[in-house]
């Protein structure tokens, strides 16, 4: 983790100029690209499901944001003042939402012992680092963790006590036709359903689909043990058809012998929810393109710096359009220095494949590996539509330009 997060800094370009901060309502100067980072603000975000108060597995959220960018590692906290009890909400992520690596989010899963009828708060310098860290970048200042006290809100009460029943809150869909306005054979239909708070489904569960004049069903797809929403999946047959659009009548979540209880694992969520109306995209189930190549990339694990050496490995992803199977040794060709390499098939996802290649001796390369375009190459295997085994993929694609952070010398032995 800390080796991806190192590549992420090292990509990005971290502005550093004079600024004028306040903490706590202390004016305080800073300057340079390394200065310490700040608290500019701390604060609950979302409501409680239902009116003013979080039930048992409700999930309370922080955004801590600081005066400029930071990297956070290992887990740190938020501690909460929750009736007389301190609770902690953990390090999530970045607030990704709004793509801003200055704002990290926490959270916090309501037990069943938590009350608090005048509402949660914070203390002032609730953030605790709990052998983490939070820094200008990766060998930039520790952040000044210093912050006001947030006071308490009467909107948001807790009581673990009381559960009520999940309920549907949203069901759509959640894919496109690959290419042109129709679905075809072999392609898959998302379905999420989002229900008003966390829910712990087992068994099979299904949505019903209407396709043409036909019911079909998304099968439930196993995620989180608990999550707010669910995902179900449907693969286009060959006998499907409609000209008018996919739609979902009305309560067509059914349990199928499987169960979709609240976070307590016994209080049934109520599965009434509106129709959805036709959503446009056709389908024709006779229709069956060649799977094309989506993306091609190099995927930096370097253990040293950003040079591969002599018995590293470095892994070449290949992700398709659509679903493929592929068979026998296909590799992928590489471009170090002057000279081609093949990465070997090592794995077969559904949608996409993995080639290996391990650094020799007397493989060198400067400027960073590149790969040429159309550099699959089947070497006596097969790469086909995983819906219909005769309908080889397309395994035509633009070449990708040498990246800096994997160069390659394989004349030193790494650790």
């Amino acid at each position: 983790m800390v080796g991806r997060m190192h590549k992420i800094w090292r990509d990005r370009t971290l502005i550093g100029a004079s600024c004028l901060l306040v903490v706590v309502g202390v004016a305080t100067g800073c300057s340079g690209p390394n200065a310490a980072p700040a608290v500019a603000s701390i604060a609950f975000v979302g409501t409680p499901a239902r009116g003013d108060t979080y039930e048992l597995g409700e999930r309370v959220e922080v955004v801590v944001k600081f005066d400029r960018e930071v990297m956070p590692t290992g887990t740190p906290r938020v501690a909460l003042t929750i009736g007389e009890e301190t609770r902690h909400a953990t390090f999530s992520g970045w607030n990704i939402n709004r793509s801003v690596y200055s704002e990290l989010s926490f959270n916090y899963t309501v037990d069943a012992a938590d009350r608090d009828e005048d509402g949660i708060s914070i203390p002032a310098n609730a953030l605790i680092l709990d052998s983490g860290t939070i820094i200008r970048g990766p060998e930039g200042a520790d952040a000044d963790l210093m912050h006001a006290a947030v006071a308490a809100e009467r909107g948001r009460k807790v009581d673990g006590s009381s559960v009520s029943p999940p309920a549907v809150k949203e069901i759509s869909f959640g894919s496109s036709p690959l290419r042109d306005e129709t679905h075809e054979r072999g392609e898959t239909i998302w379905v999420f359903v989002v229900f008003d708070r966390v829910v712990s489904a087992t068994g099979n569960p299904r949505v019903a689909l209407t396709i043409g004049t036909e019911t079909r069903h998304a099968s439930f797809r196993i995620g989180p043990p608990v999550s707010r929403s669910l995902d179900f999946r449907y693969t286009v047959q060959a006998a499907d058809r409609d000209e008018d659009g996919i739609s979902i009548l009305a309560n067509a979540l059914a349990l199928n012998g499987g169960t979709i209880t609240a976070a307590d694992g016994v209080t049934d969520a109520d599965l009434t929810h509106t129709a959805v109306a036709e959503r446009g995209p056709k389908m024709n189930g006779s229709l069956i393109s060649p799977a094309a190549v989506k993306r091609i990339y190099l995927i930096s694990y370097f253990g040293s710096d950003d040079t591969y050496e002599l018995g590293e490995t470095l892994e070449v992803r290949v992700e398709f359009d659509r679903a493929v199977t592929a068979t026998g040794n296909p590799q992928a060709a590489l471009t170090i220095g002057s000279e081609t390499r093949y990465a070997a098939l090592s794995a077969r996802g559904s949608e996409s494949l993995r080639f290996e290649y391990t650094v020799q001796e007397g493989d060198h390369d400067g400027d960073g590996i590149s790969i040429p375009a159309d550099a699959l190459v089947l070497n006596g295997g097969t790469i086909k539509h995983a819906a219909d085994h005769t309908i080889d993929a397309d395994l035509t694609h633009d070449a990708v330009a040498a990246d800096p952070n994997g160069k390659v010398n394989g004349g030193r032995e790494g650790p």
